[in-house]
């Protein structure tokens, strides 16, 4: 017995140790994010965008006169909708991260932050072929060098997505069924 203890101590030491890092990592990774995808559309010559292909064709035609800042700005706002609910589901994946840092494995906030998360990805994941669709119609319709274009895309990475989010769904109920045989632990305890 004894020389399990030592193990479990350092095992406990390495997993909050990790979560630590893990809590910071997701701060910065939440400052960043928004910073990124505004900066894509704010900067499209800097970020490679107008190189990639965008929903409806939105940026085709002879010349890119019509991609001034107010268009930029819309197409910034319907790309912060997916940005918004990650930042969601990062801040209590944060939560979860702190919680686990100071071995509260198990506490409501830890299971609170994980359910966070994995709601946060079902939403995203769902949202992700309708905000493709929305922007390439926005994109079509600024436009004037092509055609209005009304693209619906549903791919297997969305059923990926969908299919991960799921997982995680499935993981947050696990979680939350070990902090209720916990508490009936320390009630019987």
């Amino acid at each position: 017995m004894t020389d399990n203890a030592p193990a479990a101590h350092r095992n406990d030491a390495r997993i909050r140790g990790l979560s630590r890092f893990l809590a910071v990592a997701t701060l910065v990774l939440m400052a960043l994010q928004p910073l990124v995808v505004w900066g894509a559309w704010m900067l499209p010559d800097l970020s490679g965008m107008l190189e990639r292909p965008v929903p409806g064709n939105g940026l085709g035609g002879p010349s890119l006169d019509w991609f001034i800042l107010p268009v930029r700005l819309g197409a910034a706002g319907i790309a912060t909708v997916p940005v918004v609910i990650t930042l969601y589901g990062l801040w209590g994946l944060r939560g979860l991260f702190t919680e686990c840092a100071q071995g509260r494995y198990f506490s409501a906030e830890a299971v609170t932050g994980f359910r966070q998360f994995a709601l946060a990805s079902l939403v995203n994941a769902l949202w992700s072929p309708a905000g493709h669709t929305v922007m390439g119609v926005y994109l079509s319709v600024a436009n004037p060098h092509v055609p209005n274009a009304l693209e619906i895309a549903f791919s297997s990475r969305d059923v990926q997505a969908i299919g991960l989010a799921l997982l995680f769904f499935l993981v947050a109920h696990i979680l939350a069924e070990g902090r209720r045989k916990q508490e009936e632990l320390e009630l019987i305890l």
